[in-house]
């Protein structure tokens, strides 16, 4: 039984090995043709507890780390926060064709008009 990453998009994927009772994590990095695929073995409660508490942590480390960053680009670099946060979401969204320097600099409006949206929506 596999159980499938959020939207299956994700670069992982848990299964259960019926015969040795265990969890299997494999996770894909790269892009093809150098893609390469590790997997890990979870024998048990104890451990697949151990790998939820150290995958939360880097993951609330990283958002620290985030802020920190946004932080400090907003007060020694000089950049309006929410312009930030604008690119940081159109960095995030693969249908985004505004450069990040043109939302950074407010550019995006004037020079950069949204694409047009399909009729019916």
């Amino acid at each position: 039984m596999t159980v499938p990453a959020a939207g299956d998009q994700l670069p992982f994927r848990v299964a259960f090995d019926h015969e040795r009772k265990e969890l299997v994590l494999m996770m894909t990095f790269g892009v093809e043709p150098r893609q390469r695929v590790t997997s890990q073995l979870i024998a048990g409660a104890e451990a697949a507890a151990v790998q939820i508490a150290l995958n939360r942590h880097e993951a609330r480390m990283r958002t620290h780390l985030a802020d920190a960053i946004a932080e400090a680009t907003a007060r020694f670099l000089g950049v309006d926060p929410q312009r930030l946060e604008a690119a940081v979401a159109a960095l995030s969204d693969p249908t985004s064709t505004v450069p990040v320097g043109a939302i950074l600099s407010g550019e995006r409006a004037a020079h950069h008009p949204a694409p047009p949206r399909p009729s019916g929506l």
